[in-house]
Parts: structure tokens; C-alpha cells; sequence
């Protein structure tokens, strides 16, 4: 199994968990440095589930990647 650069504290939630709010955090990041933090609060909230959506792709998407090393 690949070592991850991000260690993840023992008293962190689940590895998944940990996954998708890491990679929610990098997609609300960019979203946010592309168009600047909106003035709304809905705009805001869809900015942040988008990034969770798109989170939730990118651990998905590392699991599979990791999960063929493993054969």
C-alpha cells in the first residue's frame, strides 16, 4: 500500500472518512482560488457540496487505483 504525504493523526476518524474531507478541502480550494468566496450564503453552501461531492469521487476514484495494486 502507498504511503500517503498527508499523515493522518491515530485519532482521526475513519480512513474514508479522512479521504473525502481531505479531498473536499483540495476541490473547495480550488473552486474558491478560481471564482473568489461568493457573497451568498447558498452560493456558498453549493460550493461546499460540490467540493464534498466531488470528494467523495476522488476517494472513491483512489480506492479503486489502490485497490488494483493489491493483485
Amino acid at each position: 500500500m502507498a504511503k500517503s504525504m498527508y499523515p493522518v493523526p491515530r485519532e482521526a476518524e475513519s480512513k474514508g472518512a479522512t479521504d473525502i474531507k481531505w479531498f473536499a478541502g483540495l476541490a473547495m480550494q480550488a473552486m474558491i482560488a478560481k471564482q473568489g468566496i461568493p457573497e451568498s450564503e447558498s452560493a456558498r453552501d453549493e460550493i461546499a457540496l460540490w467540493a464534498f461531492r466531488m470528494g467523495q469521487a476522488m476517494a472513491a476514484a483512489d480506492h479503486r487505483l489502490h485497490a488494483s495494486d493489491t493483485s
